[in-house]
Protein backbone atom coordinates (compact mmCIF):
# COMPACT_ATOMS: atom_id res chain seq x y z
CA UNK A 1 0.00 0.00 0.00
CA UNK A 2 1.59 3.27 -1.42
CA UNK A 3 1.44 6.38 1.66
CA UNK A 4 1.40 9.59 0.59
CA UNK A 5 3.97 11.73 3.03
CA UNK A 6 3.69 15.19 2.13
CA UNK A 7 1.36 15.94 4.52
CA UNK A 8 3.03 14.77 7.38
CA UNK A 9 6.10 16.46 6.05
CA UNK A 10 4.03 19.75 6.15
CA UNK A 11 2.34 19.29 9.28
CA UNK A 12 3.75 16.27 12.00
CA UNK A 13 0.80 16.36 13.94
CA UNK A 14 -1.74 16.20 11.66
CA UNK A 15 0.17 13.40 9.31
CA UNK A 16 1.14 11.14 12.31
CA UNK A 17 -3.06 11.46 12.98
CA UNK A 18 -3.35 10.31 9.34
CA UNK A 19 -0.93 7.92 9.26
CA UNK A 20 -2.36 6.40 12.35
CA UNK A 21 -5.89 6.48 11.14
CA UNK A 22 -5.02 4.88 7.63
CA UNK A 23 -2.99 1.92 9.66
CA UNK A 24 -6.35 1.68 11.95
CA UNK A 25 -8.71 1.06 8.50
CA UNK A 26 -6.58 -1.07 6.60
CA UNK A 27 -6.39 -3.69 9.46
CA UNK A 28 -10.00 -3.41 10.47
CA UNK A 29 -10.08 -4.16 6.23
CA UNK A 30 -8.18 -6.92 6.27
CA UNK A 31 -10.00 -8.75 8.97
CA UNK A 32 -12.85 -8.21 7.81
CA UNK A 33 -11.86 -10.06 4.70
CA UNK A 34 -10.48 -12.62 6.37
CA UNK A 35 -13.33 -13.23 9.49
CA UNK A 36 -16.28 -12.48 7.36
CA UNK A 37 -17.20 -14.45 4.29
CA UNK A 38 -19.15 -12.21 1.51
CA UNK A 39 -21.55 -15.38 1.23
CA UNK A 40 -22.60 -14.75 5.12
CA UNK A 41 -23.14 -11.20 4.57
CA UNK A 42 -26.64 -9.79 5.65
CA UNK A 43 -29.05 -9.64 2.35
CA UNK A 44 -32.27 -7.06 2.47
CA UNK A 45 -36.02 -8.94 2.48
CA UNK A 46 -38.23 -7.39 -0.16
CA UNK A 47 -40.91 -4.81 0.67
CA UNK A 48 -44.00 -4.88 -0.35
CA UNK A 49 -43.56 -1.87 -2.19
CA UNK A 50 -41.06 -3.63 -4.31
CA UNK A 51 -43.33 -6.16 -5.60
CA UNK A 52 -44.52 -6.43 -9.48
CA UNK A 53 -46.97 -7.63 -11.31
CA UNK A 54 -47.34 -11.69 -11.79
CA UNK A 55 -44.57 -12.06 -8.82
CA UNK A 56 -47.28 -14.40 -6.93
CA UNK A 57 -49.96 -16.89 -7.43
CA UNK A 58 -51.59 -18.97 -5.48
CA UNK A 59 -49.51 -22.55 -5.50
CA UNK A 60 -45.88 -23.38 -5.27
CA UNK A 61 -42.58 -22.46 -5.92
CA UNK A 62 -41.64 -19.80 -7.89
CA UNK A 63 -38.00 -21.21 -8.23
CA UNK A 64 -38.78 -22.82 -11.89
CA UNK A 65 -36.93 -24.87 -14.14
CA UNK A 66 -36.09 -21.92 -16.47
CA UNK A 67 -32.80 -21.00 -18.12
CA UNK A 68 -30.71 -18.35 -16.23
CA UNK A 69 -28.29 -16.24 -17.95
CA UNK A 70 -24.64 -16.98 -16.27
CA UNK A 71 -22.20 -14.31 -15.37
CA UNK A 72 -19.51 -13.45 -13.64
CA UNK A 73 -19.99 -13.26 -9.83
CA UNK A 74 -16.58 -11.33 -9.21
CA UNK A 75 -17.17 -8.12 -7.63
CA UNK A 76 -14.31 -6.02 -9.21
CA UNK A 77 -15.21 -6.88 -12.65
CA UNK A 78 -17.03 -4.90 -15.52
CA UNK A 79 -20.26 -7.06 -15.71
CA UNK A 80 -21.34 -6.57 -12.19
CA UNK A 81 -20.11 -2.79 -11.83
CA UNK A 82 -22.58 -2.14 -14.59
CA UNK A 83 -25.84 -3.10 -12.45
CA UNK A 84 -24.74 -0.44 -10.27
CA UNK A 85 -26.13 2.59 -11.63
CA UNK A 86 -29.82 1.20 -12.46
CA UNK A 87 -29.91 -1.73 -9.08
CA UNK A 88 -29.26 1.97 -6.71
CA UNK A 89 -32.78 2.60 -8.26
CA UNK A 90 -34.49 -0.29 -6.37
CA UNK A 91 -32.17 -0.72 -3.69
CA UNK A 92 -30.31 2.97 -2.72
CA UNK A 93 -28.36 1.45 0.01
CA UNK A 94 -24.93 2.06 -1.53
CA UNK A 95 -21.99 4.63 0.13
CA UNK A 96 -21.20 5.38 -3.69
CA UNK A 97 -22.42 5.14 -7.19
CA UNK A 98 -19.34 3.55 -7.73
CA UNK A 99 -19.59 0.95 -5.75
CA UNK A 100 -19.22 -2.95 -6.82
CA UNK A 101 -22.85 -4.64 -6.39
CA UNK A 102 -22.04 -7.55 -3.98
CA UNK A 103 -22.78 -10.77 -4.90
CA UNK A 104 -25.37 -11.99 -2.76
CA UNK A 105 -27.55 -8.81 -3.85
CA UNK A 106 -28.05 -9.38 -7.23
CA UNK A 107 -31.43 -10.23 -8.04
CA UNK A 108 -32.41 -13.37 -9.64
CA UNK A 109 -32.62 -13.33 -13.22
CA UNK A 110 -36.30 -13.90 -14.02
CA UNK A 111 -38.30 -13.74 -10.42
CA UNK A 112 -41.36 -12.88 -12.42
CA UNK A 113 -41.61 -15.91 -14.45
CA UNK A 114 -43.46 -18.33 -11.73
CA UNK A 115 -47.79 -18.66 -13.15
CA UNK A 116 -49.71 -21.55 -12.14
CA UNK A 117 -50.02 -24.72 -13.69
CA UNK A 118 -52.89 -23.65 -15.39
CA UNK A 119 -52.19 -20.11 -14.43
CA UNK A 120 -54.70 -18.16 -16.90
CA UNK A 121 -55.75 -15.03 -15.08
CA UNK A 122 -52.63 -13.46 -12.14
CA UNK A 123 -53.90 -11.98 -9.40
CA UNK A 124 -55.13 -8.18 -9.07
CA UNK A 125 -54.09 -6.70 -6.16
CA UNK A 126 -51.21 -3.90 -5.18
CA UNK A 127 -49.82 -6.00 -2.89
CA UNK A 128 -48.61 -9.70 -3.79
CA UNK A 129 -50.32 -12.96 -1.42
CA UNK A 130 -48.27 -13.19 2.30
CA UNK A 131 -48.37 -16.47 3.64
CA UNK A 132 -47.66 -16.94 7.01
CA UNK A 133 -44.38 -18.85 8.21
CA UNK A 134 -44.14 -22.57 8.68
CA UNK A 135 -44.61 -25.74 6.58
CA UNK A 136 -47.79 -26.29 7.39
CA UNK A 137 -50.73 -23.37 7.20
CA UNK A 138 -54.76 -23.53 7.10
CA UNK A 139 -56.85 -20.38 5.98
CA UNK A 140 -60.03 -20.20 6.56
CA UNK A 141 -63.31 -17.88 5.04
CA UNK A 142 -66.22 -16.72 4.86
CA UNK A 143 -68.49 -14.49 3.30
CA UNK A 144 -71.75 -13.25 2.68
CA UNK A 145 -73.82 -11.50 -0.33
CA UNK A 146 -77.27 -10.19 -0.56
CA UNK A 147 -77.88 -9.53 -4.59
CA UNK A 148 -80.90 -8.78 -7.24
CA UNK A 149 -80.73 -9.79 -10.23
CA UNK A 150 -83.24 -8.50 -13.19
CA UNK A 151 -82.99 -11.54 -15.58
CA UNK A 152 -81.97 -14.67 -13.37
CA UNK A 153 -82.02 -16.99 -16.55
CA UNK A 154 -80.29 -14.74 -19.01
CA UNK A 155 -83.47 -14.84 -20.96
CA UNK A 156 -84.72 -13.04 -23.90
CA UNK A 157 -88.56 -13.04 -23.19
CA UNK A 158 -90.50 -13.79 -19.88
CA UNK A 159 -88.06 -12.29 -17.57
CA UNK A 160 -87.10 -13.71 -13.93
CA UNK A 161 -86.02 -10.95 -11.46
CA UNK A 162 -85.85 -11.85 -8.05
CA UNK A 163 -83.46 -10.96 -4.67
CA UNK A 164 -80.93 -13.64 -3.36
CA UNK A 165 -78.68 -14.29 -0.33
CA UNK A 166 -75.52 -15.99 -0.81
CA UNK A 167 -73.45 -17.45 2.65
CA UNK A 168 -70.15 -18.88 1.45
CA UNK A 169 -67.27 -20.35 2.89
CA UNK A 170 -63.30 -21.92 2.40
CA UNK A 171 -61.00 -23.58 3.35
CA UNK A 172 -57.35 -23.28 2.01
CA UNK A 173 -54.18 -26.00 2.73
CA UNK A 174 -50.85 -25.49 2.01
CA UNK A 175 -48.27 -27.63 3.26
CA UNK A 176 -44.01 -27.02 1.96
CA UNK A 177 -43.06 -23.82 0.56
CA UNK A 178 -45.73 -21.84 -0.85
CA UNK A 179 -44.88 -19.46 -3.89
CA UNK A 180 -44.48 -16.07 -2.26
CA UNK A 181 -41.93 -13.59 -2.23
CA UNK A 182 -42.29 -13.15 1.09
CA UNK A 183 -41.25 -16.20 2.45
CA UNK A 184 -37.54 -16.97 1.50
CA UNK A 185 -36.29 -19.35 3.98
CA UNK A 186 -38.26 -22.68 2.66
CA UNK A 187 -37.52 -24.44 -0.55
CA UNK A 188 -39.57 -27.55 -0.28
CA UNK A 189 -38.95 -30.31 -2.72
CA UNK A 190 -42.51 -31.56 -2.46
CA UNK A 191 -45.15 -28.90 -1.79
CA UNK A 192 -49.28 -29.03 -1.32
CA UNK A 193 -51.45 -26.61 -2.10
CA UNK A 194 -55.54 -26.98 -1.98
CA UNK A 195 -58.79 -24.90 -1.63
CA UNK A 196 -62.18 -26.03 -1.16
CA UNK A 197 -65.64 -23.58 -1.50
CA UNK A 198 -68.83 -24.46 -1.06
CA UNK A 199 -71.71 -21.82 -1.21
CA UNK A 200 -75.49 -21.56 -1.77
CA UNK A 201 -77.86 -19.11 -3.72
CA UNK A 202 -80.97 -18.90 -1.91
CA UNK A 203 -83.85 -17.30 -3.86
CA UNK A 204 -86.94 -15.19 -2.26
CA UNK A 205 -90.09 -15.67 -4.59
CA UNK A 206 -88.30 -17.97 -6.47
CA UNK A 207 -86.95 -21.38 -4.59
CA UNK A 208 -86.99 -23.34 -6.95
CA UNK A 209 -84.19 -21.19 -8.85
CA UNK A 210 -82.28 -22.14 -5.51
CA UNK A 211 -79.03 -24.10 -5.79
CA UNK A 212 -75.89 -25.57 -3.95
CA UNK A 213 -72.18 -24.66 -5.37
CA UNK A 214 -69.00 -26.34 -4.47
CA UNK A 215 -65.70 -26.00 -5.93
CA UNK A 216 -62.31 -27.59 -5.61
CA UNK A 217 -58.59 -27.30 -6.35
CA UNK A 218 -55.51 -28.73 -6.08
CA UNK A 219 -52.08 -29.04 -7.40
CA UNK A 220 -48.43 -30.21 -5.83
CA UNK A 221 -44.76 -29.56 -7.24
CA UNK A 222 -42.40 -32.20 -7.29
CA UNK A 223 -38.64 -31.22 -7.88
CA UNK A 224 -36.89 -28.20 -8.43
CA UNK A 225 -33.79 -26.68 -9.98
CA UNK A 226 -33.62 -28.23 -13.33
CA UNK A 227 -36.87 -30.81 -13.56
CA UNK A 228 -40.26 -29.83 -11.88
CA UNK A 229 -43.18 -31.56 -12.41
CA UNK A 230 -46.60 -30.17 -10.97
CA UNK A 231 -49.75 -32.38 -11.20
CA UNK A 232 -53.53 -30.75 -10.42
CA UNK A 233 -56.59 -31.44 -10.36
CA UNK A 234 -60.03 -29.00 -10.25
CA UNK A 235 -63.87 -29.58 -10.00
CA UNK A 236 -66.55 -27.56 -9.98
CA UNK A 237 -70.49 -28.11 -9.62
CA UNK A 238 -71.93 -24.88 -10.06
CA UNK A 239 -75.41 -23.69 -11.46
CA UNK A 240 -75.31 -20.31 -13.21
CA UNK A 241 -74.40 -18.23 -16.37
CA UNK A 242 -71.41 -16.45 -16.98
CA UNK A 243 -69.33 -14.68 -20.33
CA UNK A 244 -66.61 -17.27 -20.70
CA UNK A 245 -69.21 -19.67 -22.10
CA UNK A 246 -71.96 -19.28 -24.71
CA UNK A 247 -74.21 -19.93 -21.48
CA UNK A 248 -76.82 -17.04 -22.88
CA UNK A 249 -80.29 -18.83 -22.12
CA UNK A 250 -81.06 -21.33 -18.88
CA UNK A 251 -79.84 -21.33 -15.47
CA UNK A 252 -78.38 -24.84 -15.71
CA UNK A 253 -76.08 -26.89 -13.27
CA UNK A 254 -72.72 -28.07 -14.67
CA UNK A 255 -70.10 -30.04 -13.76
CA UNK A 256 -66.74 -29.81 -14.66
CA UNK A 257 -63.34 -32.07 -13.85
CA UNK A 258 -59.88 -31.34 -14.38
CA UNK A 259 -56.67 -33.60 -13.93
CA UNK A 260 -53.75 -32.97 -15.35
CA UNK A 261 -49.87 -32.70 -14.76
CA UNK A 262 -47.39 -29.99 -16.08
CA UNK A 263 -43.52 -30.78 -16.33
CA UNK A 264 -40.73 -28.07 -16.34
CA UNK A 265 -37.28 -28.71 -17.36
CA UNK A 266 -34.39 -26.46 -18.09
CA UNK A 267 -32.04 -28.02 -20.85
CA UNK A 268 -29.56 -25.42 -21.21
CA UNK A 269 -28.71 -22.27 -19.48
CA UNK A 270 -30.45 -20.56 -21.88
CA UNK A 271 -32.91 -23.30 -23.48
CA UNK A 272 -35.85 -24.67 -21.38
CA UNK A 273 -38.82 -27.32 -22.33
CA UNK A 274 -42.06 -27.33 -20.67
CA UNK A 275 -44.97 -29.90 -21.74
CA UNK A 276 -48.74 -30.66 -20.09
CA UNK A 277 -51.21 -33.28 -20.44
CA UNK A 278 -54.61 -32.46 -19.10
CA UNK A 279 -58.18 -33.93 -19.57
CA UNK A 280 -61.61 -32.20 -19.27
CA UNK A 281 -65.13 -33.78 -18.41
CA UNK A 282 -67.87 -31.72 -19.03
CA UNK A 283 -71.14 -33.10 -17.27
CA UNK A 284 -75.10 -31.58 -17.90
CA UNK A 285 -77.25 -33.30 -15.43
CA UNK A 286 -79.86 -31.74 -17.90
CA UNK A 287 -80.38 -34.37 -21.09
CA UNK A 288 -81.00 -31.37 -23.48
CA UNK A 289 -77.73 -30.27 -23.06
CA UNK A 290 -74.25 -31.70 -25.17
CA UNK A 291 -71.98 -33.56 -22.91
CA UNK A 292 -67.97 -33.84 -23.81
CA UNK A 293 -64.94 -35.69 -23.05
CA UNK A 294 -61.15 -33.88 -23.91
CA UNK A 295 -57.75 -34.75 -24.03
CA UNK A 296 -54.80 -31.80 -24.38
CA UNK A 297 -51.28 -31.90 -25.05
CA UNK A 298 -49.06 -29.15 -25.29
CA UNK A 299 -45.10 -28.65 -25.83
CA UNK A 300 -42.85 -25.61 -25.59
CA UNK A 301 -39.72 -25.11 -26.01
CA UNK A 302 -38.39 -21.79 -24.63
CA UNK A 303 -34.91 -19.64 -25.34
CA UNK A 304 -34.08 -16.99 -22.92
CA UNK A 305 -34.00 -14.38 -25.75
CA UNK A 306 -33.42 -11.49 -22.96
CA UNK A 307 -32.13 -11.58 -19.14
CA UNK A 308 -36.45 -12.01 -17.92
CA UNK A 309 -37.64 -12.98 -21.32
CA UNK A 310 -38.28 -16.32 -23.56
CA UNK A 311 -39.14 -16.57 -26.81
CA UNK A 312 -41.11 -19.64 -27.51
CA UNK A 313 -41.93 -22.28 -30.09
CA UNK A 314 -45.24 -24.23 -29.38
CA UNK A 315 -47.13 -27.50 -30.60
CA UNK A 316 -50.24 -29.01 -29.55
CA UNK A 317 -52.65 -31.24 -29.83
CA UNK A 318 -56.57 -32.09 -28.78
CA UNK A 319 -59.52 -34.27 -29.26
CA UNK A 320 -62.86 -33.71 -27.83
CA UNK A 321 -65.99 -36.47 -28.09
CA UNK A 322 -69.03 -34.85 -27.52
CA UNK A 323 -71.75 -37.91 -26.57
CA UNK A 324 -73.92 -36.30 -29.91
CA UNK A 325 -72.45 -34.94 -33.10
CA UNK A 326 -69.24 -34.98 -34.60
CA UNK A 327 -65.82 -35.58 -32.87
CA UNK A 328 -62.94 -33.71 -33.42
CA UNK A 329 -59.22 -33.36 -33.12
CA UNK A 330 -57.10 -29.95 -33.34
CA UNK A 331 -53.39 -29.06 -33.96
CA UNK A 332 -51.77 -26.35 -32.98
CA UNK A 333 -48.35 -24.32 -34.02
CA UNK A 334 -46.99 -21.57 -32.91
CA UNK A 335 -44.97 -18.82 -31.91
CA UNK A 336 -44.60 -16.45 -28.61
CA UNK A 337 -43.06 -15.38 -25.21
CA UNK A 338 -43.15 -14.80 -21.47
CA UNK A 339 -41.15 -12.79 -19.38
CA UNK A 340 -40.98 -9.58 -17.85
CA UNK A 341 -39.53 -6.96 -19.93
CA UNK A 342 -40.26 -4.18 -17.66
CA UNK A 343 -39.57 -4.14 -13.63
CA UNK A 344 -43.63 -3.24 -13.36
CA UNK A 345 -44.80 -5.40 -16.50
CA UNK A 346 -45.27 -9.57 -16.86
CA UNK A 347 -46.97 -10.21 -20.00
CA UNK A 348 -47.10 -13.82 -22.27
CA UNK A 349 -48.61 -14.64 -25.65
CA UNK A 350 -48.94 -17.96 -27.09
CA UNK A 351 -50.22 -17.51 -31.04
CA UNK A 352 -50.15 -19.89 -33.72
CA UNK A 353 -52.62 -21.69 -35.92
CA UNK A 354 -55.50 -23.91 -35.32
CA UNK A 355 -55.61 -26.90 -37.47
CA UNK A 356 -59.29 -28.78 -37.22
CA UNK A 357 -60.16 -32.02 -38.09
CA UNK A 358 -63.59 -33.48 -37.27
CA UNK A 359 -64.60 -36.80 -37.51
CA UNK A 360 -67.83 -36.94 -39.50
CA UNK A 361 -68.25 -33.44 -40.02
CA UNK A 362 -71.98 -32.41 -41.20
CA UNK A 363 -71.98 -31.26 -45.27
CA UNK A 364 -71.94 -27.69 -45.96
CA UNK A 365 -70.08 -27.00 -42.37
CA UNK A 366 -68.12 -23.81 -41.81
CA UNK A 367 -64.23 -24.59 -41.65
CA UNK A 368 -62.84 -22.87 -38.69
CA UNK A 369 -59.20 -23.59 -38.48
CA UNK A 370 -57.47 -20.32 -38.38
CA UNK A 371 -55.78 -17.73 -35.80
CA UNK A 372 -55.86 -18.88 -31.85
CA UNK A 373 -53.80 -17.32 -28.99
CA UNK A 374 -54.24 -17.18 -25.53
CA UNK A 375 -52.22 -15.24 -22.62
CA UNK A 376 -52.36 -12.22 -20.26
CA UNK A 377 -50.06 -8.80 -19.64
CA UNK A 378 -50.17 -7.80 -16.23
CA UNK A 379 -49.02 -4.18 -15.32
CA UNK A 380 -48.44 -2.12 -11.72
CA UNK A 381 -48.74 1.94 -13.57
CA UNK A 382 -47.91 3.09 -9.27
CA UNK A 383 -48.25 2.46 -5.49
CA UNK A 384 -52.06 3.01 -6.39
CA UNK A 385 -53.00 1.08 -9.90
CA UNK A 386 -52.14 -1.87 -11.46
CA UNK A 387 -54.28 -3.90 -14.31
CA UNK A 388 -54.42 -7.09 -16.22
CA UNK A 389 -55.49 -7.75 -20.08
CA UNK A 390 -56.24 -10.95 -20.82
CA UNK A 391 -56.66 -12.34 -24.20
CA UNK A 392 -58.05 -15.63 -25.78
CA UNK A 393 -59.37 -16.96 -29.10
CA UNK A 394 -60.11 -21.07 -28.81
CA UNK A 395 -62.46 -22.96 -30.92
CA UNK A 396 -65.78 -24.31 -28.33
CA UNK A 397 -67.71 -27.13 -28.52
CA UNK A 398 -71.28 -25.86 -28.32
CA UNK A 399 -73.19 -27.47 -25.29
CA UNK A 400 -76.44 -26.43 -26.72
CA UNK A 401 -76.41 -26.91 -30.49
CA UNK A 402 -75.44 -30.20 -31.63
CA UNK A 403 -72.28 -29.35 -34.21
CA UNK A 404 -72.48 -26.16 -33.98
CA UNK A 405 -69.64 -25.03 -32.47
CA UNK A 406 -67.80 -22.18 -32.39
CA UNK A 407 -64.98 -19.71 -32.55
CA UNK A 408 -64.59 -18.00 -29.24
CA UNK A 409 -62.16 -14.30 -29.16
CA UNK A 410 -62.48 -12.75 -25.69
CA UNK A 411 -60.78 -10.14 -24.05
CA UNK A 412 -61.13 -8.92 -20.69
CA UNK A 413 -59.45 -6.03 -18.56
CA UNK A 414 -59.40 -5.71 -14.94
CA UNK A 415 -58.19 -2.77 -12.65
CA UNK A 416 -57.75 -1.96 -9.24
CA UNK A 417 -57.51 1.86 -8.08
CA UNK A 418 -56.40 2.58 -4.07
CA UNK A 419 -58.00 5.70 -3.30
CA UNK A 420 -56.12 5.77 0.58
CA UNK A 421 -57.95 5.04 4.28
CA UNK A 422 -58.77 1.21 2.73
CA UNK A 423 -61.26 2.42 -0.16
CA UNK A 424 -60.89 0.26 -3.47
CA UNK A 425 -62.68 0.79 -6.77
CA UNK A 426 -62.21 -2.34 -9.09
CA UNK A 427 -63.13 -1.85 -12.35
CA UNK A 428 -63.98 -4.95 -14.69
CA UNK A 429 -64.78 -5.04 -18.42
CA UNK A 430 -65.46 -8.65 -20.39
CA UNK A 431 -66.15 -8.39 -24.14
CA UNK A 432 -66.45 -11.53 -26.41
CA UNK A 433 -67.80 -11.95 -30.28
CA UNK A 434 -68.59 -15.71 -31.43
CA UNK A 435 -68.35 -17.30 -34.63
CA UNK A 436 -70.63 -20.06 -35.05
CA UNK A 437 -70.15 -22.91 -37.77
CA UNK A 438 -73.53 -24.54 -38.69
CA UNK A 439 -75.83 -21.59 -37.94
CA UNK A 440 -73.14 -18.74 -39.43
CA UNK A 441 -74.22 -16.47 -36.59
CA UNK A 442 -71.84 -14.01 -35.46
CA UNK A 443 -72.69 -13.35 -31.38
CA UNK A 444 -71.97 -10.31 -29.44
CA UNK A 445 -71.28 -10.26 -25.62
CA UNK A 446 -70.24 -7.45 -22.99
CA UNK A 447 -70.07 -7.57 -19.15
CA UNK A 448 -68.86 -4.39 -17.40
CA UNK A 449 -68.75 -4.55 -13.75
CA UNK A 450 -67.49 -2.01 -10.93
CA UNK A 451 -66.48 -2.38 -7.66
CA UNK A 452 -66.27 -0.55 -4.85
CA UNK A 453 -65.11 -1.49 -1.50
CA UNK A 454 -63.76 -1.12 2.09
CA UNK A 455 -60.64 -3.32 2.99
CA UNK A 456 -60.85 -4.53 6.79
CA UNK A 457 -57.51 -4.99 8.84
CA UNK A 458 -55.75 -8.78 6.86
CA UNK A 459 -52.13 -9.92 6.88
CA UNK A 460 -52.57 -12.13 4.21
CA UNK A 461 -54.29 -10.78 1.12
CA UNK A 462 -54.79 -6.79 0.24
CA UNK A 463 -58.99 -5.93 -0.41
CA UNK A 464 -59.62 -10.02 0.56
CA UNK A 465 -61.08 -8.99 3.66
CA UNK A 466 -63.94 -6.22 2.99
CA UNK A 467 -67.25 -4.65 2.79
CA UNK A 468 -67.96 -4.13 -0.82
CA UNK A 469 -70.72 -3.21 -3.22
CA UNK A 470 -70.63 -4.37 -7.20
CA UNK A 471 -73.07 -3.18 -10.25
CA UNK A 472 -72.77 -5.46 -12.88
CA UNK A 473 -74.22 -5.65 -16.38
CA UNK A 474 -74.78 -8.19 -19.45
CA UNK A 475 -75.32 -7.85 -23.02
CA UNK A 476 -75.49 -10.54 -25.76
CA UNK A 477 -77.06 -10.03 -29.29
CA UNK A 478 -77.21 -11.69 -32.63
CA UNK A 479 -74.88 -8.91 -35.09
CA UNK A 480 -75.80 -11.59 -37.95
CA UNK A 481 -78.45 -14.26 -37.25
CA UNK A 482 -81.56 -14.77 -35.57
CA UNK A 483 -82.93 -13.83 -32.18
CA UNK A 484 -83.45 -11.36 -30.09
CA UNK A 485 -80.85 -9.36 -27.83
CA UNK A 486 -80.40 -10.64 -23.93
CA UNK A 487 -79.48 -8.47 -21.26
CA UNK A 488 -79.62 -8.39 -17.20
CA UNK A 489 -78.22 -6.06 -14.62
CA UNK A 490 -77.04 -7.25 -11.03
CA UNK A 491 -76.25 -5.72 -7.30
CA UNK A 492 -74.89 -6.47 -4.72
CA UNK A 493 -73.57 -6.09 -1.20
CA UNK A 494 -71.12 -8.22 0.60
CA UNK A 495 -68.78 -9.10 3.17
CA UNK A 496 -65.94 -11.33 3.03
CA UNK A 497 -63.67 -12.59 5.97
CA UNK A 498 -60.16 -14.49 5.44
CA UNK A 499 -58.18 -15.58 8.29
Amino acid sequence: MLIDLSAFQAAPGRGLFLLLAGAMLSTVSLRAEDVIPETDAPSERNSPTEQSPSLVEQGLSNRRAIPTLSGSRDPDSDSDSSYVPLYRLTRPFYDSLFAAVPPQYLPPADPSSFRSVLGYEQPIGLQSRKYRDGLFQIYPSAALAQSWDSNVNLTPTNRISDFYVTPRAALEVQVGTPDSEWIERYDTILALHMTYEVYEDLFYEHPDLSAFNQKLGFNARIGRASAIWRPYFYFSDITGTDLLTTELTNRTRRIRASPGVLGEYQLTSRISWSQSFSYFYFDHPDPSYVNFNTFQTRQDLGYLALNQTRALLWAGYRYTSPDRGSAGSEYFLGLGWSGKPDPRLYTELHIGYGLLDLDAPPSGLRNLSGLRFNGYTTFRWGPRFAFTLIYDRDYIFNEQGINDNYVATLLQLKGEFYLGDNWYITPYLGFGVNEFQVSDAFTMQIRPELEVSYALPSDTEANKTRIYVKLAYSRSENLVGVGDPVDGLRTSLGITWKY
